[in-house]
């Protein structure tokens, strides 16, 4: 999994009680709040096949110096799906830019590493595909204020419905971070 985490953040990622920004943590603290990620329901409204939270913890590959961050992996009962979230939380704006554009660098040096044309979900984004051991992940990458969003979907066909359902799931996750 860690391969695909590696992935997950090289490719940057509706909760039932709406969370705000304002009401996540200080700055200081090392590990964002769960209710800075959407939830399983929230996730399964656009991949139903997804069945169960699989690990949660922070993002120890998040770029540069991130002072807060949440990975959270999701998947169906085999573990043949997985869908990744991560929220990378930076001490300002200019910090946050600098690990997406690290970010963004190393998933186009990734072997294969396909780009996708998508809409733009913050202040910049970023996405593609890549198969890596058989497996194909679609992915991408969202700059919002001082965070970092990265969304993956691992084990699903690299199609256009694939991709528009992640960019819409993306959407919300950033709308839950800066409402």
């Amino acid at each position: 999994m860690k391969s695909a985490t590696i992935v997950t953040i090289a490719i940057l990622c509706a909760l039932c009680t709406p969370c705000r920004a304002s009401s996540l943590p200080p700055i200081d603290s090392t590990l964002l709040p769960m209710s800075a990620v959407l939830d399983l329901t929230a996730v399964r409204s656009y991949f139903p096949e997804i069945t169960r939270l699989a690990q949660t913890g922070a993002d120890t590959n998040a770029q540069g110096d991130a002072a807060s961050s949440r990975s959270v992996f999701y998947e169906n009962g085999g573990g043949s799906k997985r869908v990744t979230i991560s929220v990378d939380r930076y001490g300002d704006a200019a910090a946050a830019a600098s690990a997406y554009a690290s970010a963004r660098k190393k998933s186009e040096e990734v072997p294969n590493f396909k780009a996708l044309k998508v809409p733009n979900l913050g202040a910049r984004t970023f996405a593609g595909t890549v198969t890596m051991k058989g497996e194909t992940h679609i992915g991408l990458g969202v700059l919002s204020g001082d965070f970092v969003v990265g969304a993956t979907l691992a084990g699903f066909d690299a199609s256009h419905a694939s991709a528009s359902k992640l960019v819409s799931m993306s959407r919300a996750e950033v709308a839950l971070l800066n409402p």
